[in-house]
This record gives C-alpha cells, structure tokens and sequence, in this order.
C-alpha cells in the first residue's frame, strides 16, 4: 500500500527522470527530418475540428498494412508532429504509417479523447484506398497516455457504432500505458482527469477485453516506474486469461522516456514484435 506522496510520484514520470526533454527535443528533430524526407499526406482532416488531423506515410508499394500510432503526453500534452520519427522504419518494412492528432485533457473529457481516435480508425478504414493502405491490415500503437488509448480502441464497438467490421485492428501494440485507471484516479493526475470511479472503470481497458481476437505486443522497460511495470504485467494476465495472445516484452535497462524514443529503431525488440505481428 503506497501513502498518498508514494502513489503520487508512481505516477509522474518526473519522480524518476527529473529532467526528460533531451528525449523529447531528440524526438522532435528525428520528426522534422522524417516529414522532410518521406512521401507523406500531412494534416488530413479525419473530424470537423482543427486538432482532428493525420499525418500519413506512405509505403513504398500499393496495398501494404497500415500501423497507427498515437502519442503520448500524460493526455495533457504532445502532438502528432513530436512522433513521426518511427516512419522512416514501418516505411522500410513496407507499412504505412499513420500519426494521429487529437484535442487534449483538459481542453475535452477523456471520453471525447478516445472517441476521437476511434473516429481517425474508423476514417482511415474507409479512405484506406485513397494512400494506397490495406484496410484489412490495420494495426494500432502508442506510447504512455498513447498506449492507454491503443488499448481502449480495442475495446471498441465498431460494427455497432461506427459501421466497420467488428474485427478492424489486426493488432495491437500498447507501451509504457496505463490500463487500470482506478489507482490513476487516486493519484495527483486526476487534478486534470477529474474521473469518477464509475468513468475510470469505463475509461480502463482491463475490464472491457473483446471478445474479438486481437493479438497485442505489450511493451515497456525494465528501469520504468514500478506502477508502470505492473500495469503492463497485471493487462497482459488479464488479456492472456481472456483467451487472447499477447506478447510481452521488456525491454532491459530503460526508462519510460528511454522506451518512447527508441521506438522505430532498427534493432528495437518491441518493432522486431511489431513486424512479425504485422507479417512484414
């Protein structure tokens, strides 16, 4: 049992690696570089908002998968254009890459977080066609808050609600994320959230698990907060105990920013998971 101070600094990132901006001016730079250099449609509108845009970046072939990914930013911050830096390597591999924008907490209550990523899959399944994507190979991934929300989009009605095979995600690839929101609500992050027990149940992944099958490829690093090791472990019992296939992949020596940058590394075991995952 954490006290209140213990439970708050498990759940900022800061308590552990006070200083994290080189991780993200590297990712910044690497995202420039990446947009500059690539075949890429950027700031597509996928929702009536100006945050609902997506960068896409195009595979060197027609009818290849698509992978989507969606930033991290304790829900409170990032952008799509700090995450570009993985294309260069799904590009290569021979998949799309997709990076998706969307309002923030606490501008929007995290279910209009949500909701909005799950109307960039459901719009990149129906325009697939337009950038040469397979819409019957799309695979969903994100870092921190980012991996939280991969989670929540495979708990998603999608026939029902939006019109689209029940089995759209082929996979998915949540890192570093929270999955059980219950202890989140109790910590000093709920100052922004402001959930409720009843929409923190709703909002956690862990006890909404498909009924779809849905292989996951479920990463993070060894030298990360213990809570954030744990809620990797304790999604990933859940899933397996379900019926599903997970993966679960630590990655030695990291932290949780260290984790983030490293994704789209040539030798980075969770994208080794991912391409196998994908059949690339």
């Amino acid at each position: 049992m954490y006290s209140q101070a213990e439970l708050d600094a498990q759940y900022d990132q800061r308590s552990l690696v006070p200083d994290p901006s080189i991780y993200k001016q590297r990712r910044i730079a690497e995202s420039v570089a990446a947009r500059a250099l690539l075949d890429c449609k950027l700031d597509v509108p996928y929702g009536p908002t100006k945050s609902e845009v997506l960068d896409i970046f195009l595979a060197p072939r027609t009818g290849a998968p698509i992978i989507i990914y969606f930033h991290g930013g304790a829900w409170k911050n990032g952008h799509k254009d700090d995450v570009s830096f993985p294309a260069p390597v799904y590009n290569d591999a021979g998949a799309n890459f997709v990076t998706v924008n969307f309002d923030a907490v606490p501008v929007v209550m995290l279910e209009e977080l949500v909701r909005q990523c799950r109307t960039a899959i459901a719009w990149i399944h129906r325009h697939a066609d337009t950038f040469g994507g397979d819409n019957n190979r799309i695979f969903v991934s994100g870092h921190s808050s980012g991996g939280h929300v991969t989670a929540m989009m495979t708990t998603t009605d999608w026939e029902g609600v939006y019109g689209i095979p029940a089995d759209v995600i082929k996979g998915a690839v949540p890192i570093s994320g929270m999955f059980d929101l219950a202890p989140v609500v109790k910590s000093w992050r709920n100052s922004y959230l402001k959930l409720d027990e009843e929409r923190a149940h709703a909002l956690s992944p862990i006890h909404h698990i498909p009924a779809a099958k849905i292989p996951l490829v479920l990463g993070f690093g060894s030298g990360e907060l213990t809570e954030f090791q744990r809620q990797s472990w304790d999604f990933a019992s859940a899933w397996r105990a379900a019926g599903q296939e997970c993966e679960l992949i630590e990655v030695p020596d990291k932290n949780h920013f260290e984790v983030g940058a490293g994704y789209g590394g040539e030798t980075n075991p969770i994208d080794e998971a991912t391409f196998e995952l994908m059949s690339l």
